[in-house]
């Protein structure tokens, strides 16, 4: 039987390892620096204990669950276009002769297999299913927030004030995982593409794995954005 070692090829291996190194190496880093408050993720967790506290104060909440809903809404069409990436790249296993003949009449590109090319196409569907589920669950935990939120009281309907400020507080931790997971998923999608640029070669998956952290590494922490929100 066929293994996948014996499908690639010594180069294939380094960059697949380069690219979960970069993945999965910056998902912890961002991870570690939220909790300290240092990237873009950490500071909009003071912004959201911001924002649920001021909700304890309004009688009328309307603009706090559009809030929500527009992040779910975010987090659904996301999560729902990634299931039509698995599909398309489902459907171009069935193309595989085509598109491995394609890709071989290119004198530039690696030549491949079928064998290969299969390998690859599942590495993007593992990726994008992973962006699914990270991206349903932040979607869940939105429509969460969105409940706990509906049952605040209302300004003086509760002899207890601190009841009103726990609740809100859950709030704020709800939505902050939602934005983790939601970021997660949103990483997935970045990768996604750098992992396609393994059809042309493996050198070029590892520039496009050190490009993405590059550019969120960028985002995160030296944006305009950062600085606005109070980062240094």
């Amino acid at each position: 039987m066929t293994t996948v070692m014996q499908i690639l090829s010594p180069l294939d291996v380094l960059a697949l390892v380069v690219f979960l190194s970069a993945w999965l190496g910056y998902e912890l880093f961002g991870e570690r620096a939220a909790e300290r408050g240092d990237n873009l993720s950490g500071l909009m967790q003071g912004w959201r204990g911001e924002w649920t506290a001021a909700a304890i104060h309004r009688d009328n909440r309307i603009i706090d669950i559009q809030i929500l809903r527009s992040l779910a809404g975010n987090s659904a069409f996301l999560a729902s276009t990634s299931i039509f990436v698995i599909g398309g790249l489902a459907a171009m296993i069935g193309g595989t002769e085509h598109a491995v003949a394609v890709l071989n009449g290119f004198d530039y590109l690696l030549e491949t297999t079928r064998d290969r090319f299969g390998v690859m196409v599942g590495a993007l569907i593992v990726v994008f299913i992973n962006a699914f589920f990270r991206l349903a669950w932040s979607l869940r935990l939105h429509n969460n927030a969105a409940v706990v939120l509906g049952s605040v009281p209302q300004p003086g309907a509760s002899d207890d004030p601190a009841v009103a400020e726990e609740r809100a507080r859950v709030v704020a931790r709800l939505a902050t995982l939602a934005a983790r997971h939601y970021n997660g998923g949103m990483h997935a999608y970045y990768f996604g593409l750098a992992a396609s640029a393994w059809f042309l070669h493996p050198v070029a998956l590892i520039a496009a794995s050190l490009w993405v952290v590059a550019i969120l590494y960028r985002r995160e922490f030296k944006s305009r954005a950062h600085k606005a929100l109070g980062g240094k």
